[in-house]
């Protein structure tokens, strides 16, 4: 009974999914180490996966299904929770139709491999077109982008960081990210490795991050102006004949309207918008051309930002005129055992762009998913239409979109609001039901999502390693549960009973590039030859895959798709255009070492790691008389936050940077450590309506907002009002 044994998995708690070896002792946790012998991460481990230890034993996280009352949440049975939601959901869309519920899907799901094969029968039950994700408050732009260029929403470009001898970062901080729509665990080795084969690291960010400080040449750049900047590189690439497309050329189409675009973005003419010296433009522009295997890699700095499309595909077009696109050391593709590309390209699922708009503000939906950012107006602007139910997997709306006071009162507008999550947070505080999932050690793993960004091709599945507590469900269960419930016909309802995640991963990965398929007798990767290497399997290196594994109609990679040459073209107008009001800086977020979203905030050893600082720079401290650790406000016309100044010389002038889904005290909130560190959440400040040109993501960063001294503290827990409890 005390004998200690060790379990091997992988972290679900982002994308680096490092290989984990778990010491347990029963069901008790006794330690978590990286697995030296996991082919994909090789013992890699950042913080995150080593306390996953408290957020199994977190005493505030729910172990049984909970309902709202006047006197506060009541334990109920998993019973009357799916009879609960099947009732007033059911009275919902009879009463107003299917478009009038909504779901929303967080993002810890797209580390469960289960859960996200199982949303798809729900989706079916629900028949409802309002559906959201955090998606779109992400890395939206990314998967438009891939869309619009290569035919497949998530073709996705990975930059070879192993191989290539320049490696150019925009907006990201891979040090402690470890890659973000990059699974690359071990980014400092990486590096490492990088520099001592006389390789070149290169970081453009507004903030000197700690990637910037690990990197040969760091350039500062103004907050959204990461497209004028990538446009003067092509136009300094293109004028000087530097170009240098290689074997993909006959596969490309539009590269000379590519050209003339960025002929009207010469880094002297947009110096003064980016804050980069023309001369270093123009350096940095050859650098790269001329690299023998170059890589461009951008990230969340990018994408929230109104051009985060456009500075996407610009991305890669610089990767792809320089011969780096699907090269060894540069932009690459993805090979996972389980090819979700390949299989929703027979279904044809490649995504679209703007087949219906929202009701309110007609914001584009991508890939039958309608931008976060609209989801409150959805909700609390009256009409045949409007949102009344939401069901939400994983998800804190209320931090992490835009303008939390709006998103708030929407969610304390519904009719009828179901959670499927483990924590009362400051949206689920608001919940009718919660229905609380398994961790990741109580449930099977495969890293389904995550490897369709992955450096290096591996398959790993795990069982459990903790028996199941009995009284929870993992999240495919409480998805089909759902969906049982509002399944209208007897045969949709046997077929849900039929229905199984793994059976479906088998099928996965038998048709999968390394499986058998329909040969007879051919050897091939199936879910039970996973299951005898714990550790996972190699899969080999990474190979080209275009011009084969092109989907656009044409099979070309698309240069110059119209809709985004249509709004690189409107940046012209804006170059001179000031970032906003005088005195204002522009606000970006940055992520801490120890956190994930905010998720992780309960966790005792991270609650107080980081202090709630706002870097600004001396220039800007001294015009408005702050001092280093002095109290600040940071306002907008939709709030004011509270902070504590950090004067450093790592931002660069006219920008402020606070973490971001952090909180301030709420009524009703059960994180115990997390309300002991009260801070505040950068959304107090956003507003819903500043989105991307194209695909309408919420543009969170560089928001401009007024910083002042100050000497107020954190206030009072919030007084929200709330609606009645259902009638069930």
């Amino acid at each position: 009974m005390n004998e200690e044994i060790v379990k091997y998995r992988s972290c679900g708690l982002c994308e680096a999914s490092c290989g984990l070896a778990v010491t347990l002792r029963g069901n008790e946790i006794l330690r978590i180490v990286g697995d030296p012998e996991d082919p994909h991460s090789r013992g890699a481990l950042c913080p995150k996966a080593r306390a996953a230890k408290e957020l199994y034993e977190d005493p505030d996280r729910l172990r049984t299904p909970v309902k709202r009352t006047k006197n506060g949440f009541v334990r109920i049975s998993w019973d009357e929770a799916f009879r609960i939601c099947s009732t007033e959901i059911g009275r919902i869309r009879k009463a107003h139709g299917k478009d009038a519920t909504a779901i929303y899907i967080g993002n810890p799901v797209a580390f469960d491999h289960a859960l996200v094969l199982s949303l798809i029968p729900l989706f079916a039950a629900l028949g409802t077109r309002n559906r959201f994700s955090s998606t779109s408050v992400d890395q939206l732009p990314v998967m438009v982008a891939s869309y619009l260029m290569f035919g497949h929403q998530v073709m996705v470009p990975v930059p070879d960081i192993d191989r290539t001898s320049f490696f150019l970062v925009l907006g990201s901080n891979p040090l402690v990210s470890q890659g973000s729509i990059l699974s690359a665990p071990g980014m400092a080795r990486r590096i490492s490795a990088l520099k001592k084969r006389g390789g070149r690291l290169v970081v453009v960010d507004p903030r000197r991050t700690e990637t910037a400080k690990a990197a040969d040449t760091h350039l500062f750049i103004r907050p959204g102006a990461d497209a004028l900047f990538l446009l003067s590189l092509l136009n300094v690439i293109f004028s000087e004949n530097l170009a240098r497309p290689g074997r993909l050329a006959p596969h490309f189409s539009g590269m000379a309207d590519l050209a003339r675009l960025a002929s009207g973005f010469s880094p002297e003419t947009v110096s003064e918008r980016t804050g980069i010296a023309p001369e270093a433009v123009r350096s940095l522009a050859r650098d790269f051309a001329r690299a023998d295997r170059a890589v461009c890699y951008s990230r969340m700095g990018l994408c929230g930002q109104e051009t985060g499309v456009v500075a996407t595909w610009l991305t890669y077009c610089l990767s792809a005129v320089t011969g780096n696109l699907d090269s060894p050391g540069g932009a690459c593709f993805a090979r996972p055992a389980a090819d979700i590309a390949a299989v929703t390209a027979l279904l044809n699922e490649k995504g679209h762009l703007g087949m219906w708009k929202s009701r309110v503000s007609g914001m584009p939906e991508f890939a039958g998913e309608l931008p976060a950012a609209c989801l409150a107006e959805e909700i609390l602007t009256p009409g045949k239409e409007k949102i009344r139910g939401l069901v939400a997997f994983a998800a804190n709306p209320a931090l992490a979109l835009p303008d939390c006071g709006l998103t708030e009162r929407a969610l304390c507008d519904l009719d009828f609001y179901a959670a499927v999550d483990f924590a009362i947070n400051e949206s689920t505080r608001h919940a009718h039901v919660i229905l609380p999932s398994r961790t990741l050690f109580e449930q099977s793993q495969y890293t389904l999502l995550p490897l369709l960004l992955a450096v290096r091709p591996t398959a790993k599945y795990s069982p459990p390693a903790l028996a199941p507590d009995p009284g929870l469900r993992d999240g495919w269960e409480i998805a089909l549960g759902l969906a049982k419930g509002l399944a209208r016909d007897p045969v949709s309802r046997a077929a849900l009973r039929l229905f199984s995640p793994e059976r479906v991963l088998s099928l996965l990965l038998r048709f999968g590039p390394y499986g058998a398929g329909m040969v007879p007798g051919k050897k091939g990767l199936t879910l039970k030859e996973l299951a005898r290497h714990p550790h996972g399997i190699a899969l080999g290196e990474p190979v080209p895959s275009l011009p084969g594994r092109l989907y656009t109609p044409e099979r070309k990679v698309q240069l110059a798709p119209e809709e985004l040459m249509a709004s690189a073209a409107g940046l012209a107008r804006g170059i001179e255009e000031k970032d906003g009001p005088d005195g204002a800086l522009a606000l970006v977020g940055r992520r801490l070492f120890h956190s994930m979203n905010s998720s992780l905030r309960n966790l005792p050893s991270f609650a107080a790691r980081e202090e709630f600082t706002a870097w600004i720079n001396p220039t800007d401290a001294a015009a408005r008389g702050i001092a280093d650790g002095a109290p600040v406000t940071l306002s907008s016309e939709k709030g004011s936050i509270p902070a504590t100044a950090r004067v450093t010389e790592d931002i660069m002038p006219g920008v402020v940077s606070i973490p971001h889904a952090l909180s301030r005290p709420r009524e009703g909130v059960r994180m115990s450590e997390a309300v002991k560190h009260p801070a505040a959440c950068m959304n107090e400040l956003t507003d819903h309506r500043r989105v991307d040109t194209v695909c309408a993501m919420a543009a969170l960063n560089g928001r401009p907002v007024q910083v002042a001294a100050a000497v107020q503290t954190p206030g009072a827990p919030d007084r929200v009002k709330r609606r009645k409890s259902p009638k069930s």
